[in-house]
């Protein structure tokens, strides 16, 4: 969970996108990765797998780290860098949409690998995009202490009623990925205008968001699943509780592709492959989770303590993930929201 809320939504709409220092790559040949910082740099994911991969695989890796994902897209975006690149690493669906022209769209994996991953993160296998890793989206209440809820909403439509009016927090939809998802998600089942009047605020990131949660200011917040088990590794299991919203667990799944370059790269390069499959390994898909506090897509990882005891995901939470749909769905919030269209 390392980059939540990092995400500018407004890049991918195309309204001015950031520029950002890109670090230098390592020297030496094999597969070079783009990716923010928060997943390549110091304690990410990344952080230390290098030689770890050349032991296994005989390939070099070279990590390129921007800021944030944001940059990430604006750095692809220039000829020049894509030919130095092969593999774009922890975009989001939505972000996905924006780098496709830029990358290869084939089938990165066979039907064998495919049957590898959770079940519901099979249908987000796509040309040119590959899930690496997940979170499930939902609201994370307290339940003990001064304004704890004795009893969760069960769908979106409850947030409506009167027990839980100011009772909750959720991020900006314009400034934040799991934002812009919730109302992704509401989108047809409840109305913005309709939730503003019950919203206690509205954040301008998940950080603020739960932030304001663990202070005490509001008890319930939109947030990881995850984030039980950033509370049982502290020991604070009892005190807090997730919402099964009977809509199902929107799903924010990022992913990897590959940069699209003169020729063939995945023939070229035969170590983009097992950069691949490194990826998916159970070994390496544990080590994400440890790292990132997002969760695996690949069946049989061994997890760490805390994701043991975690509720089962079963159901993913259907809702549009086009770009179209973004703009349209941005500019009723303006308008519903702030008074004003984007």
């Amino acid at each position: 969970m390392k980059n939540l809320g990092k995400i500018m939504i407004l890049s991918v709409l195309g309204f001015g996108i950031l520029t950002g220092c890109v670090s230098k790559p390592k020297e030496g040949p094999g597969v070079r990765v783009l990716t923010y910082s928060s997943l390549g740099g110091k304690g990410g994911f990344l952080d230390g797998v290098a030689e770890e991969f050349l032991q296994k695989t005989g390939c070099a890796l070279r990590i390129e780290t921007t800021p944030g994902a944001l940059q990430v897209l604006s750095y692809l975006e220039e000829p020049v860098q894509r030919e130095r690149l092969d593999v774009l690493m922890g975009v989001d669906e939505i972000l996905f949409e924006r780098a496709r022209p830029y990358l290869l769209e084939v089938d990165l994996i066979g039907a064998t690998d495919a049957a590898r991953f959770e079940p519901l993160l099979r249908q987000r296998i796509r040309k040119g995009f590959l899930p690496v890793d997940y979170g499930a989206l939902t609201f994370i209440y307290r339940k003990q202490g001064e304004g704890a809820i004795p009893k969760p909403p069960m769908r979106l439509k409850d947030l409506l009623k009167p027990e839980f009016r100011k009772k909750w927090i959720v991020q900006d939809p314009r400034a934040s990925s799991p934002g812009l998802l919730f109302f992704m998600f509401a989108e047809g089942l409840v109305g913005v205008r309709e939730l503003s009047k019950t919203w206690l605020s509205l954040a301008p990131g998940w950080d603020t968001s739960y932030k304001m949660f663990l202070s005490g200011e509001v008890p319930m917040v939109w947030s990881y699943l995850s984030s039980l088990a950033y509370h049982a590794s502290k020991g604070e299991q009892d005190r807090y509780g997730h919402v099964r919203l009977e809509e199902g667990f929107p799903l924010q799944v990022e992913g990897l592709g590959v940069v699209n370059r003169a020729g063939n790269p995945l023939e070229q390069n035969p170590c983009i492959r097992k950069w691949i499959a490194f990826v998916l390994d159970p070994a390496t898909q544990a080590r994400l989770v440890e790292k990132q506090w997002m969760m695996p897509v690949i069946t049989g990882t061994v997890l760490p303590g805390p994701f043991q005891n975690l509720p089962p995901v079963d159901r993913a939470a259907g809702f549009t993930r086009e770009l179209k749909d973004v703009e349209r769905i941005l500019s009723r919030f303006g308008r519903d929201v702030r008074g004003d269209g984007l």
